[in-house]
């Protein structure tokens, strides 16, 4: 995978993580005027196990580029 590709993917993944912030604190609005707790746990916990999955794919990205940047880098 070339640097371009890296970035394009990384910044892809920003994009996304920005996107499930949003729906999350939208979420939490609606929720907050229907007063239904109970779909909410399984819902946020969804999108927060999606941000976590994302970020973590996100960080071996530029992982990925510092290492070719600096073989030596850890």
């Amino acid at each position: 995978m070339t640097d371009r590709t890296r970035l394009s993917t990384i910044q892809s993944y920003a994009w996304t993580l920005e996107l499930l912030g949003e729906a999350l604190a939208q979420y939490d609005d609606l929720l907050e005027c229907e007063h239904n707790p109970n779909v909410s746990v399984r819902t946020q916990a969804g999108v927060h196990q999606a941000i976590r999955i994302i970020s973590r794919l996100m960080a071996e990205q530029c992982g990925l580029l510092l290492q070719e940047a600096d073989p030596h880098h850890r």
